[in-house]
């Protein structure tokens, strides 16, 4: 299948461990390196020590400073992006810069979600029309307009 990672070591990478070693124990010392190594990526520290993910995960879960390597690995590694794609950006990438002014600029206005902005309108026209108590745009455009009057009186032609 297309999108699949290649071969590595005769199995698909991200596949679990063919060889579990249930009664091997999977120390604290052999973990904490690796999640650093694999940027928190719990599958591959799992495949590297030959056991499960959830074997890992239980031991991040319940070991504090676990946990916390894992946090601190995934958040480099997000803040490692993150300067590639600025990175990108400055050197001339477009579509680079799109993607961060839609994402990081978009509390400066860099935003194209329609919906939100046409919500954005609708709010804003309300709340105009509660607090100068004008007339609704629906009223305006029904109601006659000054020019289209007459002020003479009509005369009938006999």
């Amino acid at each position: 299948m297309s999108g699949f990672p290649t071969q590595k070591n005769g199995r698909r990478i991200g596949e679990p461990a063919r060889n579990p070693r249930p009664g091997i124990p999977v120390l604290k010392s052999d973990i904490l390196p690796l999640i650093k190594h694999y940027h928190g990526n719990i599958s591959r520290v799992a495949e590297k020590l030959g056991t499960t993910r959830h074997l890992i995960r239980r031991k991040c879960d319940a070991d504090p400073e676990l946990g916390l390597a894992l946090e601190d690995a995934r958040e480099r590694f997000i803040d490692n992006l993150e300067q590639t794609s600025w990175d990108k950006a400055l050197a001339g990438d477009t579509l680079m810069a799109m993607f961060l002014l839609k994402t990081i600029g978009r509390q400066r206005g860099y935003d194209q979600d329609l919906n939100r902005n046409q919500v954005q309108d609708i709010a804003k026209a309300a709340f105009e029309f509660v607090i100068n108590k004008s007339k609704s745009p629906v009223e305006i455009e029904c109601s006659p307009q000054p020019s289209c009057e007459s002020n003479a009186p009509s005369q009938s032609i006999q």
